[in-house]
């Protein structure tokens, strides 16, 4: 059998602690651990090599649009991966999963429909992410 090695996965630049609990549509860039429970859509900014890593308590309830995925929790909407995701043993997905790839552990729940995503289909969806915005420094030489 021919096995592919696993997808090295970039920094976790944020981390929201279990104790935590976001209301809205939040969107990221860089590496997002995920311990505690988001109430609204989850997008990872473009461009930004955006990862999601769900822990076994964490909870998402909305759609959540990422390149690469590493899910251990629950997720209550669609879930977009325009790169690689993987379910772990203790997760649930109660909606639909597009992906690119996808590695799928004994144990893991999916209520939805599984598609993969073509090049074209994937383009689409990362021309719909937020675009990176410069950040501007507070008391740089540049103010005015």
């Amino acid at each position: 059998m021919l096995f592919k090695k696993k997808k090295k996965l970039g920094a976790i630049d944020t981390l929201i602690d279990k104790d935590i609990v976001i209301r809205g549509n939040t969107s990221y860039s860089g590496g997002l651990r995920l311990d505690g429970k988001i109430n609204g859509d989850l997008t990872v900014v473009e461009d930004s090599g955006g990862t999601l890593i769900m822990g076994e308590k964490s909870r998402i309830r909305g759609s959540v649009i990422v390149e690469t995925a590493i899910i251990a929790g629950e997720i209550i909407g669609d879930v977009k991966c325009s790169d690689y995701i993987e379910l772990q043993p203790s997760s649930v997905i109660k909606g639909n999963i597009e992906y690119n790839s996808i590695e799928i552990h004994a144990g893991a729940i999916v209520n939805g429909e599984l598609k993969q995503m073509n090049k074209v289909l994937i383009n689409k969806v990362q021309k719909k992410l937020p675009l990176k915005k410069d950040k501007k420094v507070i008391g740089d030489a540049n103010d005015s």
